[in-house]
């Protein structure tokens, strides 16, 4: 079993080929993750600064909340001129995933009630009458609308709750 000269350089012309493939993939990945996180930082300084984007549920309102609003979920409002603005709903009615306290995964569809920025903590109501839920914002591993099963960024939303309190005084 003798390995000739030809043989050891294909060898080490293949291994060379595969090595480079691989530092090319490597420097493509990394450009990508770059340029995914440079526009994750950008919607999160946008929403930071009062942006509200399409995915946050909201409402029609004027400058102070009322508790009547009702989901505003056409982006026409913004065109209609009714002298209201759309606010970010503090209280959509989301389906969250979730760790319970004894580690094991849980999902319930709830009204939100109150957001609490300080504990971040989040309290709401089940489906069933007494059925109560107040889950820490750390341990929700997904959420989606309950209406449309559209995904919600649970960060978002609370940077997004943040700001609007901020303009109304709240904090």
């Amino acid at each position: 079993m003798d390995i000739g000269l030809a043989q050891w350089q294909f060898l080490l012309a293949l291994l060379t080929g595969a090595l480079l493939l691989f530092v090319v993939m490597w420097i493509a990945w990394h450009r990508v993750a770059e340029r995914r996180e440079a526009e994750r930082r950008i919607a999160a300084a946008r929403v930071r600064s009062g942006h509200v984007p399409l995915e946050i549920p909201t409402v029609r309102a004027g400058l102070h909340r009322s508790g009547d609003s009702v989901p505003d979920t056409l982006p026409g409002w913004f065109i209609q001129g009714k002298g209201e603005h759309s606010i970010v709903d503090e209280q959509p009615r989301i389906r969250v995933r979730y760790v319970d306290p004894h580690g094991r995964k849980a999902e319930c569809t709830m009204q939100v009630e109150h957001l609490d920025l300080q504990k971040r903590l989040l309290t709401g109501r089940g489906e069933l009458p007494g059925d109560t839920h107040r889950i820490p914002l750390h341990m929700i591993t997904g959420a989606r609308v309950a209406e449309s099963g559209q995904r919600f960024n649970i960060d978002t939303w609370v940077d997004a709750v943040r700001v609007a309190r901020r303009r109304r005084g709240q904090i």
